[in-house]
Parts: C-alpha cells; sequence; structure tokens
C-alpha cells in the first residue's frame, strides 16, 4: 500500500526545468514507473527505465565486468500524441534465457528488430534482444515487463554505485563523462541529422540508444576496458572499424538495432583493454570519422 501512495505521489510532483519553469510530470511516465516499479529517469522529453544484470558474473578473461558496462538492460519511451508511446530497447539475457523472453515477446505483440552479441569470448555468453512497441503507456509498459519477467532480470529499482574511478585523463580527451557508476564511466555523442523510427521523428539521444555511447572500466594497476557502440551510416561503417582497429579497439558486432528507420544507420560495437587515455585517443580518432557531435554530456 506504501509503495501505491509512493507513485500516486509522483504522477503530482512538480519540477524545475532546467530554466526554471515548474513542469508536470508526463502521466505516461507515472504509468510506465507503477509497472516496472520505479521511478525511471528522465531525459531529452523521453523516460527510461533500467535493469542492470546484477546477477550475473560476466567475465572476459580474468577481467569481470559491471553491469553498467554493456550488461543493463533498458526501455526508453518517446511521447507519440497526447496519450501513446513508442518503446524502444534491449533485453539483455544469458543465452539459455533468449529462447523463453523471445516467445514471451511475440505473444504480447512486442516487435523484436534485432538478436545479436555485443561482446566476444564472454562467459556465461551474453544476447541482446531489442524490442519496439507502440501504443498505451501503461498497456506497452505491461507487455514488456512480461517479457522481463521469463528471464532472472532483477526487477527492483537499480541501486546506485558511487563513483569510484577517477576519469579526468579521458575527459580530456572525450569530453565530459555523462554518467559515472562504480569504476564504469559513459560518454555519449549524438549524431547530426533527423532520424524517424516507424514515422516518429525521435532525437540523437543516449536515452534510447540512438547516440554513439562510449563506456571504460577501470580495472587497477593502469588496465581499463573500453567498449560500447558507434552509431554509424553505412558509408562510415568501413572507415569506424578501420579507425578502431588500428588503435587497438576490436570490433565485436555490426548490426541493426530497429525497424522502419531513417536514415538506414547501424551500430558498431568494440572491445579492447589498455591505457584508458590510449583507449580514448583511438575512439576520438574514430570519431572523427562520423557526422557526430564532438560533445558527450546530455542535458536533462
Amino acid at each position: 500500500m506504501a509503495s501505491l501512495w509512493l507513485f500516486a505521489l509522483l504522477g503530482a510532483v512538480q519540477t524545475l526545468s532546467a530554466q526554471g519553469r515548474v513542469v508536470q510530470r508526463d502521466p505516461r511516465w507515472t504509468a510506465i514507473s507503477r509497472v516496472f516499479g520505479q521511478d525511471g529517469e528522465v531525459h531529452d522529453g523521453y523516460f527510461r527505465v533500467n535493469l542492470p544484470r546484477s546477477d550475473l558474473r560476466v567475465r572476459i578473461g580474468s577481467d569481470v565486468l559491471e553491469p553498467p558496462f554493456e550488461l543493463t538492460s533498458y526501455v526508453g519511451f518517446v511521447p507519440v500524441g497526447t496519450t501513446d508511446v513508442l518503446a524502444m530497447g534491449e533485453i539483455v539475457l544469458r543465452d539459455d534465457e533468449v529462447a523463453g523472453v523471445m516467445s514471451e515477446l511475440r505473444r504480447q505483440g512486442v516487435a523484436t528488430p534485432a538478436l545479436h552479441n555485443h561482446l566476444i569470448g564472454e562467459s556465461p555468453r551474453i544476447m541482446f534482444i531489442h524490442v519496439m512497441a507502440r501504443g498505451g503507456a501503461q498497456s506497452v509498459a505491461t507487455k514488456l515487463h512480461a517479457a522481463f519477467a521469463k528471464s532472472a532480470t532483477p526487477m527492483r529499482r537499480p541501486s546506485e554505485l558511487p563513483a569510484a574511478a577517477d576519469w579526468t585523463a579521458v575527459d580530456a580527451i572525450l569530453g565530459k563523462h555523462s554518467e559515472a557508476s562504480g569504476h564504469t564511466a559513459e560518454y555519449e555523442f549524438p549524431r547530426r541529422g533527423r532520424i524517424t523510427v516507424g514515422g516518429v521523428g525521435v532525437k540523437s539521444s543516449g536515452v534510447l540508444e540512438t547516440a554513439s555511447e562510449v563506456v571504460f572500466q577501470q580495472f587497477g594497476g593502469g588496465r581499463a576496458a573500453c567498449g560500447g557502440e558507434l552509431f554509424v551510416s553505412p558509408g562510415e561503417v568501413d572507415a569506424v572499424a578501420r579507425t578502431l582497429d588500428e588503435h587497438g579497439l576490436h570490433v565485436t558486432a555490426i548490426h541493426n538495432h530497429m525497424i522502419e528507420q531513417t536514415p538506414q544507420l547501424y551500430w558498431l560495437h568494440w572491445y579492447g583493454t589498455g591505457d584508458a587515455a590510449t583507449l580514448a585517443r583511438g575512439v576520438a580518432a574514430a570519431l572523427g570519422t562520423m557526422h557526430s557531435a564532438r560533445t558527450s554530456a546530455h542535458e536533462d
């Protein structure tokens, strides 16, 4: 009963925008919050729910990856009209969970435009199902929640991990990180130009992962890992992949994440380890071959 009162209060709360104006919380976000049992986050006018796979201990070699390093499921919600939403996201799964979740998504009528890897050589093997759905906020959220429930994904609100690493050297190369948690930090690079998905115009935003995202994790002893996804046009794929490879960042996947998308764009994933600043210079070189903004921090 207490949690129901909490979410009722969330729907009525007024917040201040960056310009100091009083704005009402979108009731669609309150409805989604009730379904997922967490308040989520609002950026760029969109709403996002994060569900880290904190139940998993994923290794590449002897390195253990933290959940913010490519191991967090999410759904981003775009407001459509006055009551509907377009949902876009990905579900992080052990390979033995894929069949059950995929079957539930089909049963719920949720589109699954992609199923693929992001990493190579990880244990246990991790796969990513990308999802899209459109309709009333509560209905869409309920369908997605049912699919998540077919996996061992923790459905509780994720705990905030205090930043435990210094990112000054990487910030000097890539710009200020957009967020930091534990030993990880993430950098976002929006893409210039208009993007539409299913006929809906969307921003290049980390909330929807329609922006390039770069993630680092520090292991200690001067070693770090770097991975993520660069959001590229067909004409940029080869140059970006070649540049990453020249800097010791090995491409692990090239694929699409969504359907009915204009223009046609791809996501290019990579992984590498070494000195964090050296890895950052390799990423910066690859970004220099792309039509992306050279700033990482997003604004609320």
